[in-house]
């Protein structure tokens, strides 16, 4: 993986930020600056999950795609904690257009600790 050479010049836009998501592309210098969004094991870790939509919206151009990959497995700072389901209608409701969703119905393995106990997605009731 990948299956095709990848090469990032610095010309292509790509970025990685460590830090506050929200502080960090929710600024006006952001705006409608980016034709893609990737994030993966990273939009249940929202205090505000509705900050987060409105920014990954802001930040997309016209025709930009997000891509979103991890468990809805809401951290403790979560003011609100919803469901799959009602993540995809918050989703919807930001105006992006669904092109694929699904779910997987067995836990995924996402961590091994040094002890030997793996960390798992939980599958949702």
């Amino acid at each position: 993986y990948p299956d095709i050479e990848v090469s990032i010049g610095s010309n292509r836009g790509f970025s990685y930020t460590i830090g506050d998501f929200v502080h960090t592309y929710g600024t006006q210098q952001h705006h409608r600056q980016h034709s893609a969004i990737v994030t993966c094991f990273f939009i249940d870790t929202a205090t505000n999950i509705y900050e987060y939509l409105a920014v990954i919206r802001s930040v997309l151009c016209s025709g930009g795609v997000w891509i979103n990959v991890g468990p809805v497995q809401w951290h403790g700072n979560a003011l609100i904690q919803p469901s799959c389901d009602e993540m995809k209608l918050l989703i919807e409701g930001f105006g992006f257009e669904m092109l694929t969703w699904s779910l997987d119905s067995k836990p995924v393995n996402y961590r091994h600790n040094e002890d030997g106990n793996s960390r798992y997605t939980k599958a949702e009731a």
